[in-house]
């Protein structure tokens, strides 16, 4: 596994983590929660797209 690609699961991770978190605080259309999960979405299509250039 290359660096870049151990950095973007760890920040995916990181990301899942921080939104189950909100949401457990927050419920889930609290607006910090549905910024993290925009964030969590933008990072697995950047993995679903790793390797693919």
């Amino acid at each position: 596994m290359t660096t870049g690609l151990i950095t973007l699961l760890s920040n995916i991770e990181k990301t899942r983590s921080e939104m189950v978190e909100l949401a457990h605080l927050y419920g889930y259309s609290n607006p910090h929660v549905v910024k993290c999960s925009q964030k969590l979405d933008s990072l697995l299509n950047v993995f679903n797209n790793f390797g693919k250039q």
